[in-house]
Order: C-alpha cells, then sequence, then structure tokens
C-alpha cells in the first residue's frame, strides 16, 4: 500500500502517520518557517531579535515568527533575552540540541564543499 492510499481504504497512509507521530527531525522540518528561523538565529548567535526582526533576517512572514517560536522556547534552541521590552530572544547556544546543529550543520558543509566534489551547490551556477 502506498503513503497516498487513505481514502480507499479508510487506513491513514504513512506519510499522514508521520505527521500524526512525527519523529523529532520531521519536528524540526516539516515548516520550512523553523528551518528559515534557525539558520537566521544560528548566523547570529550573539544577536537578540525582536519578532519582527526575527521575521525579517529569517525571511518569513511574522505571523510564522508568532506561531512557530513557542516550538523554538520549547525545544530550548532560542531564550528570551532578560529585561527587554518589547521581548527579544536570541540563540541558546549553551544548549546541547543547538551544539549538535551546528555539528550537523558543518558536517553538511564539509561534505558539500567543492574541493570535496560537490558541484550542484550554488558555487557551481557561475552566479
Amino acid at each position: 500500500m502506498s503513503s497516498q492510499e487513505t481514502e480507499d481504504s479508510g487506513k491513514p497512509g504513512l506519510a499522514e502517520l508521520r505527521d500524526e507521530y512525527p519523529s523529532g527531525w520531521r519536528v524540526l522540518t516539516q515548516h520550512d518557517s523553523v528551518g528559515y528561523m534557525v539558520d537566521a538565529l544560528m548566523d547570529a548567535p550573539d544577536y537578540h531579535f525582536s519578532k519582527s526582526k526575527l521575521a525579517e533576517k529569517a525571511g518569513v512572514s511574522r505571523q510564522s515568527v508568532h506561531t512557530h517560536l513557542d516550538l523554538l522556547l520549547r525545544l530550548d534552541i532560542v531564550e528570551t533575552v532578560d529585561d527587554t521590552s518589547p521581548e527579544k530572544y536570541r540563540l541558546n547556544s549553551e544548549d546541547e540540541l543547538v551544539r549538535e546543529l551546528h555539528r550537523l550543520n558543518g558536517l553538511v558543509n564539509e561534505k558539500l564543499d567543492p574541493a570535496q566534489g560537490w558541484t550542484d551547490g550554488p558555487e557551481s551556477s557561475g552566479s
């Protein structure tokens, strides 16, 4: 049975089950906005972001920040900056998950390094 076969059999497909019971990886990647927000935070680990500034730097809507910020706070990827009004946020660089995200980022970049034979990246497009 394919993951799309839900209407014929009445059973949820694999994709629906993955959405209903997501892995940790799926939680982080199921919404593009979350990835863009984490990427922006990792690019400026010491910067204190307002919700509007995070939306701007991540290239997402303020509504997306509002929607997904609670997830990043619950995962300790983001922490609130004390005594700020309006409230500001920063990357929680001391958190184990953030350290692992930096490690993953480094491994991916290393494997995609043009010196290692990667030719499908932005460097190969000539722009």
